[in-house]
């Protein structure tokens, strides 16, 4: 009887498995996931294939889905779109625009699902970010004009007469030294909730309700979580400020202003921008996770065999340290790591999103946590991204019973790790565009992972970041591989302490290779091609093409055992094209294995500080400076650095580019570096190779 109850079960649903067709007013997502759901629990074991048509399809509450959603290896569920019109959303079309005169455009705020009126921070108008009313404005020909600079900061404790818990928010004042921001005495009493201070300090980023401004002293006032901690203070040569949501500032084309008193959104169109056809989205959903896959890995129970094809996910809200519905606080600590995806996973097997598209987030495009295995994203376009691209690994390093976590080869995982999964062929961009600390790909907690030519670029902070361990204590982020990416236009001379590739702790088997990686810009300090940060250890980074950063090609902050061969670096502007910075951490002295390189700078020394007191072998390598100075290696010359130990069997020569030119001896074409068939290096026994295939197959920014 139970087995015919299934079978009539089934029958309802009209067969047993198939397709679904998902439409603008016909069956929703949330629908169709009901439907296959009902399916799987009357006994259907056969594959379904969900198609999407295009259309904008609002999301008023996150879809999510469990193990009873799963398919199998033979018989997947599949949801297929049909490209970038396909679009699950967390936003809505915003109505009603009128002309309220002055060049200002005006439409009511839309009601939340509770009914309540809406809040957000974001707006897009025809696929483009709004600026929110910014002081400063935007200046695209001078970044560093888009923001202040700050004096004197300082931290008190608030007492209970300023309304503030004790022990769990502290009042924090900084004085400004611009004069332009003098219009925050503009802003009125009862609009100061929601405007807000934003500030970059070296590589992390506080967002803050302002909660007042002394004209007189230039001084503002904000409230935090917890007394600042030594890093986090605001240092005037390493911190820039702006505000945002400000009436008084809101005076330029293309920004926008969210009247919370008057219950209206506020705009300035562009040139040529008709608001009467203008399609204006917001996230008024406050929905940041459009699709959440919800295993638990501690009960084994996993969603698994999902697959994803040409859907859009977009028009996502940012992710809020306090939570709520009102204005965001975000606090300061690195690669934007408490921010949700558009897509987020924990506890999945065998999930595959190919040629989707991830864009107009306040977040990260996709967030894989806790017990994420074998799980893939090619082909797949993600850009306007409020932090990052793809953040993947486990909240911490989990290994299996029995095993431990120290500084050694990690073989056993657990229920709870993350590993075995792939990002190939995907283009990542534009991001860090809600919070500036967002990375192109941030691996954490991982192991065994790959990320397979991809052109990550336009991020103000690192590009690909692998580890989660800060010294030498252990890391299951081990046997990794970063290959054949195209990594670009990082930092923007905004953040500091950043590179194309980042790692930390011990990160045994991982190798990064055949990357092309330039242009890694500074504000204070740190724009590195290569950084191994504390305590990277037993990793291999060769093949890789490094040119045009701020400090070096490569620097390690301290590590040990890490091989760094066969590289090119070039063109950077100070501290040394080869740096390092730590000798010994922990009782643990600090070594490097450098061999085979080329290194070449035309301004700046050769080797930064430091390296004479790492050990490690340092030979074959080839050193030029094209300047014609006198060449500077950590403070020697030629000579004495070669004498001194660091170099065995290396030469000081030009290495004979292809293209150079025989009068300035320099490449004028700043992206080829091939080199002559009698170049030096190469009697070195460097190993030349095509690095015109990294990046994606269909060409970089595609």
């Amino acid at each position: 009887m139970k087995r015919c109850a299934g079978l009539v079960a089934l029958a309802a649903l009209g067969a047993l498995g198939g397709e679904l067709t998902v439409e603008p007013g016909g069956l929703t997502p949330h629908e169709a996931l009901a439907k296959v759901r009902a399916a799987k629990a009357a006994g259907d074991a056969s594959a379904w294939t969900i198609r999407v048509k295009d259309g904008i399809y609002a999301l008023k509450e996150t879809l999510v889905i469990t193990p009873e959603d799963s398919g199998t290896r033979e018989a997947p569920i599949t949801w297929i779109g049909q490209g970038e019109k396909t679009v699950f959303a967390g936003g809505e079309r915003l109505a009603g625009w009128k002309d309220a005169g002055g060049g200002v455009w005006s439409a009511p705020v839309p009601r939340a699902p509770d009914g309540t009126q809406a809040y957000f921070e974001q707006l897009w108008v025809n696929g483009r970010r709004a600026d929110r009313a910014r002081l400063p404005n935007r200046c695209p020909s001078d970044l560093k004009a888009e923001y202040f600079n700050v004096t004197q900061p300082r931290c008190e404790v608030a007492d209970a007469q300023e309304r503030v818990p004790p022990g769990k928010y502290t009042i924090e004042r900084v004085t400004l030294t611009n004069e332009a921001a003098l219009a925050l005495a503009a802003i009125p009493a009862d609009e100061l909730q929601y405007a807000q201070m934003n500030v970059i300090h070296k590589w992390s980023f506080a967002r803050r309700i302002l909660r007042g401004f002394d004209p007189a002293t230039m001084t503002v006032e904000t409230h935090g979580r917890t007394k600042w901690t030594s890093w986090q203070i605001w240092n005037p040569r390493e911190t820039l400020v702006w505000f945002e949501n400000v009436r008084s500032a809101f005076d330029a084309p293309g920004e926008w202003f969210y009247d919370a008193k008057a219950g209206t959104v506020l705009y300035r169109p562009l040139p040529g921008e008709d608001m009467l056809s203008a399609e204006a989205v917001a996230p008024s959903s406050k929905i940041s996770r459009l699709v959440e896959f919800r295993g638990d890995p501690d009960k084994g129970a996993y969603v698994h065999d999902i697959v994803f094809k040409g859907i859009a996910f977009a028009y996502t809200d940012g992710t809020s340290a306090d939570g709520g519905r009102g204005p965001t606080q975000a606090y300061q600590h690195q690669a934007a790591c408490g921010y949700d995806g558009a897509v987020t996973a924990e506890g999945v097997r065998r999930i595959a999103f190919d040629g989707c598209t991830f864009a107009h987030t306040g977040n990260y495009g996709m967030r894989f946590n806790d017990g994420c295995v074998s799980n893939t994203v090619t082909n797949c376009k993600l850009f306007d991204l409020g932090a990052g691209g793809v953040w993947m690994g486990a909240g911490n390093g989990h290994v299996a019973n029995g095993e431990r976590l120290t500084r050694r080869i990690i073989k056993n995982l657990a229920p709870r790790s993350t590993a075995f999964n792939r990002i190939e062929n995907c283009v990542i961009r534009n991001g860090g565009l809600f919070n500036p600390e967002g990375t192109g790909v941030a691996y954490t907690h991982v192991s065994d992972s790959k990320v397979l030519h991809c052109d990550i670029y336009d991020f103000y902070y690192t590009g690909v970041s692998v580890g989660w361990t800060w010294g030498f204590a252990g890391s299951v982020a081990q046997r990794n591989e970063i290959a054949y990416n195209r990594i670009y236009d990082l930092g923007k001379g905004i953040m500091s302490d950043m590179g194309g590739v980042y790692t930390l702790g011990t990160s045994y088997g991982t190798r990064v290779h055949h990357n092309v990686i330039h242009d890694v810009w500074a504000y204070s300090y740190g724009g590195w091609a290569l950084y191994t940060d504390e305590g990277s250890e037993g990793l291999a980074m060769d093949h890789n093409l490094c040119w045009n950063t701020t400090d070096g090609g490569f620097h390690q902050h301290y590590g040990a055992g890490c091989v760094i061969r066969n590289n090119i670096f070039a063109w950077n502007r100070k501290l040394g094209a080869v740096r390092m910075a730590r000798q010994v951490v922990q009782d643990i002295p600090c070594t490097l294995n450098f061999v085979n390189n080329i290194v070449v700078v035309r301004e700046g020394p050769l080797v930064g500080r430091g390296p004479r007191g790492v050990g490690g072998i340092w030979a074959c390598n080839l050193w030029y400076d094209f300047s014609g100075n006198k060449p500077d290696l950590d403070g020697l010359d030629w000579e004495k650095w070669r004498t001194c130990g660091k170099e065995t069997g290396g030469v000081y020569a030009d290495p004979l580019f292809e293209k150079a030119d025989a009068q300035e001896r320099v490449s004028p074409v700043a992206n080829d570096f091939r080199l002559k068939p009698n170049s030096p290096a190469i009697a070195l026994g460097f190993e030349t190779w095509d690095y015109s295939v990294s990046g994606t197959a269909g060409g970089s920014g595609r």
